[in-house]
């Protein structure tokens, strides 16, 4: 094993700086072998096998092309929980689990009806589902093979949420196309769960314009779909989700958005000209507009 994490740590050594190098042994380690940080460090004599060996050189490969982690070990950490993640669905943020613990926050002894837009790994959803034990929740998204991805964490996880197919933006916000992932029907949305109190939606909010200065391994990897919006309209599926609100949140109902920090100012005025209240604005730990909450 001494002579795996020493080819582990100089394959990488050039590429990432020492201190992710260390982080990304253990995690290889944990992840392919089974082995704790405690067991790294006075194991070094085991001997590993040879589909170990193949899957920790596939998995160095890909970190030297700057693939993602995650994707190459197939699983990401999220608000204490395991989730399963694909090319097909976003890697889990810190930023969103700040969005996760304040609706938590909020609704903590309650029994609320959640809708989760947008829900590619299900990470919103079924941190929800998990934390709020007496909420209902329902999630919904335009990819089929996200929602797959989803239904499989929800059972990982061992939580019970309602999934369905629907594409916010479609029919001029007058209508919802949505079915199940399992079937063929089609037709206006119907919430699993009845009216809502909570709407939640961490949707595409990258602008184009933003490309140049992102991560490559980013860019390059993870799902455009989930990502941008047109430069012209970058409120886009924001103005959609806020008008679908003002049809299926009962009276009182929140919504929670995670924003681009660079249209904080604009999604509260827009919010506000949809007929929301009390809409409020939150920092993230970097001190970055990243959340916000409104009231219908």
């Amino acid at each position: 094993m001494t002579k795996t994490v020493a080819y582990i740590r100089n394959s990488l050594k050039d590429i990432y700086p020492p201190g992710e190098v260390q982080a990304l042994v253990r995690l290889i380690m944990e992840h392919v072998c089974g082995l704790s940080t405690h067991q790294l460090l006075f194991g070094k004599g085991k001997e590993l096998s040879d589909t170990e060996n193949f899957k920790i050189k596939e998995i160095v490969e890909g970190l030297r092309l700057y693939k993602p982690i995650q994707y190459l070990l197939g699983i990401a950490d999220f608000y204490g929980m395991e989730f399963k993640v694909t090319p097909d669905v976003l890697i889990p943020r810190p930023e969103t689990a700040e969005l996760v613990e304040r609706i938590i926050t909020d609704y903590r002894g309650q029994a609320p009806r959640i809708l989760d837009i947008g829900t590619g790994s299900g990470c919103i959803a079924i941190s929800l589902a998990k934390h709020l034990p007496k909420a209902e929740v329902a999630a919904v998204d335009i990819s089929p093979e996200a929602l797959a991805v989803a239904e499989e964490n929800a059972r990982m996880n061992q939580v019970a949420v309602s999934f369905l197919e629907l594409d916010i933006l479609s029919e001029g916000y007058s209508g919802f196309s949505c079915r199940k992932p399992e079937s063929h029907t089609e037709g206006t949305f119907v919430s699993p769960i009845g009216n809502l109190n909570c709407i939640v939606s961490n949707p595409p909010y990258i602008m184009n314009k933003e490309k140049a200065t992102m991560d490559a391994n980013v860019l390059e990897n993870e799902p455009h779909l989930a990502l941008f919006v047109p430069d012209d309209d970058p409120l886009l599926f924001y103005r959609a989700i806020a008008r679908f609100g003002q049809r299926h949140l009962a009276e009182g109902g929140h919504l929670y958005f995670e924003i681009n920090a660079l249209c904080g100012k604009e999604a509260v005025a827009m919010l506000r000209q949809e007929d929301y209240s009390e809409v409020e604005l939150v920092q993230d730990l970097y001190g970055k507009d990243r959340i916000i909450k409104a009231r219908i």
